[in-house]
């Protein structure tokens, strides 16, 4: 890099230089809405943001974190009355930093902003009868819509317009043809993409209980496999809480990384298409933005290729999990150079190409 242009982005990041940074990333992480009206509301709040962070529904019963909950206040940046749906709602807005020094204290992995854009081809049954649930103020995808912004995960419904059902039925997502389900799919780009069906169902098929209850099966492939899943709930809103519960852990199992407390990692990226001082500032915010990132710095820069390093509490495996649901970062192919590591020099961890927005 010239010494010009490292003057030029010096006195650009020290005036503070903001560029918008378009990204596939969960807003309001550390947020929580809870009833003004509960006297724990605090606590409340905390216990929220841990489920978001952690997606762990159970994490509050854990000795260190139900202790942790008694002292709350430490833990809480601002909080704010507002209306919401005709109820009095506080929205709590938590402090990141020590949220996830709690979590790395007792080795819980934190899952950050950069989750997988779910999609859902949602069919209900009734009887014989199949149809997609296209209404997007029906009650079922309301209450799915709140679900899932409570479990902090990003949610994609397809258009059902001719190009969909032409390429798909509701019994090809009844029956979990994931030829037709796929091909329907790729139009959205999705990273997580589910197949599920509603119906009622008995309470109690061994007794004279006729109460119904509400059943959602669905499915998803994972490297090859399929995952199928059932939840079952005495109304909608319960049915959908518990099924964004349950794919929330499933997703923080595989991508949620546990921040070290022993060391941190220095680790090398490299980014082609970075082709303007913009392009070289943008591209250091996006990475400083990944969970357990404390700072990175360009280590060099030419001809539209630039090295990252990065300090980092993580492994590299959980940035790369992390990078994946970058649109704007494309994973290239392995262009490890054996005769670096000859030359002392550091090699990089993986190549990305930058997409511009």
């Amino acid at each position: 890099m010239k010494k010009s242009m490292q003057w030029r982005l010096l006195i650009l990041l020290l005036c503070g230089f903001n560029v918008a940074v378009n990204a596939a990333e969960v807003k309001n992480l550390y947020q929580a809405e809870v009833a003004s009206a509960a006297d724990n509301w605090q606590q409340l709040a905390l216990e929220q943001v841990l489920i978001r962070v952690s997606g762990q529904a159970d994490i509050a019963q854990q000795p260190a974190i139900k202790a942790e909950l008694g002292q709350v206040s430490a833990y809480i940046k601002q909080f704010t009355a507002v209306r919401q749906n005709g109820e009095n709602i506080t929205r709590v807005l938590l402090d990141p930093a020590r949220v996830n020094k709690l979590l790395q204290q007792n080795n819980i992995a934190v899952w950050g902003e950069l989750r997988p854009d779910t999609l859902i081809w949602l069919v209900q049954q009734d009887g014989a009868e199949r149809e997609f649930i296209r209404d997007a103020n029906h009650d079922l995808v309301s209450n799915l819509k709140q679900a899932f912004n409570q479990a902090a995960l990003p949610l994609m419904l397809p258009l059902y317009d001719m190009d969909d059902l032409v390429t798909i039925s509701e019994s090809d997502v009844w029956a979990g043809f994931w030829q037709q389900i796929n091909q329907a799919s790729n139009r959205y780009n999705a990273d997580v993409i589910i197949a599920a069906t509603i119906d009622k169902a008995s309470a109690n098929r061994d007794s004279n209980n006729n109460k119904q209850q509400w059943r959602l099966t669905w499915q998803r492939q994972d490297n090859g496999r399929v995952i199928r899943e059932q939840v079952i709930a005495d109304d909608e809103a319960a049915l959908m809480h518990g099924f964004a519960i349950k794919l929330a852990q499933q997703l923080a199992a595989q991508y949620a990384s546990v921040l070290s407390q022993q060391s941190v990692n220095t680790v090398l990226i490299d980014v082609e298409a970075v082709s303007s001082l913009t392009d070289l500032v943008i591209v250091q915010q996006l990475l400083q933005q990944l969970v357990g990132v404390s700072q990175v710095t360009v280590a060099s820069y030419s001809q539209d290729k630039a090295s990252y390093s990065l300090q980092t509490a993580i492994a590299g495996d959980g940035l790369l999990k992390a990078l994946q649901f970058n649109k704007q970062f494309k994973l290239q192919p392995n262009q490890f150079v054996p005769s670096a590591l000859d030359s002392g020099t550091m090699p990089a961890l993986a190549t990305f190409r930058y997409l511009r927005h």
